[in-house]
């Protein structure tokens, strides 16, 4: 499996972030979202989960019928082997602090970085406009980190009443998490290549997660 790497110059620790892609592959904006962690202090790494699939494979964004197939590839089992290999790596180089190191995932990556955090000794977890998390049966896995959400109220994909039961569901298994809802987004927001990119919401929830890992890892 092949990861995608960045961190800051310099040759100090860094805490790391584990970052997962929205379900269409390590793509030019997935990667763009890892050089700007980058330059906030983080070393950055982005693994290759489709690799049984086939290596370095990318999707268009307008080819949602793919995404859910490959997605469907995905199971827990095998996401947990390859999210061990990918830590037990991270945790090995000499500039990874691996006490600090927090996850980040967007929409089908959301559920991975949930995984993660269920699974492993993860300090934080972010998450953007998730959807196919309910596959994963994260919640006999212990509480994990702390969790930071964002969903767009108009995002077709979750419905408030799902956004609402999910909530009650990590309430009812103690973990701790903060839910941020954007009344004028959809999903995809924080993505400039899409057509549902908000610049104003992408914006704040970027704010609000560098503020939440900088206070959790550093």
């Amino acid at each position: 499996m092949d990861v995608w790497i960045t961190w800051p110059d310099g040759k100090e620790r860094y805490p790391a972030i584990l970052l997962f892609d929205e379900g269409y592959g390590v793509n030019a904006h997935i990667r763009s979202v890892a050089e700007r962690l980058s330059r906030e202090g983080y070393a950055v790494f982005v693994p290759d989960l489709y690799h049984r699939t086939g290596r370095h494979m990318q999707l268009s964004y307008g080819d949602t019928a793919s995404v859910l197939a490959w997605a469907e590839s995905i199971t827990t089992h095998g996401l947990v082997l390859d999210l061990k290999t990918t830590l037990s790596a991270m945790e090995s180089l000499h500039y990874v602090d691996r006490n600090k190191i927090g996850t980040l995932g967007f929409c089908h990556g959301g559920g991975y970085s949930m995984v993660a955090n269920s699974f492993f000794p993860i300090s934080a977890g972010v998450y953007f406009y998730t959807i196919g998390i309910e596959k994963f049966p994260f919640a006999s896995h212990g509480h994990g980190s702390h969790h930071l959400f964002f969903w767009g109220a108009q995002d077709s994909n979750t419905s408030p009443a799902f956004i609402a039961r999910f909530q009650q569901n990590l309430i009812g298994t103690g973990r701790d998490f903060t839910n941020v809802i954007i009344s004028y987004a959809e999903t995809g927001f924080f993505c400039e290549e899409r057509s549902s990119y908000n610049p104003l919401a992408a914006r704040q929830a970027w704010g609000h997660t560098i503020s939440f890992f900088d206070y959790l890892l550093k």
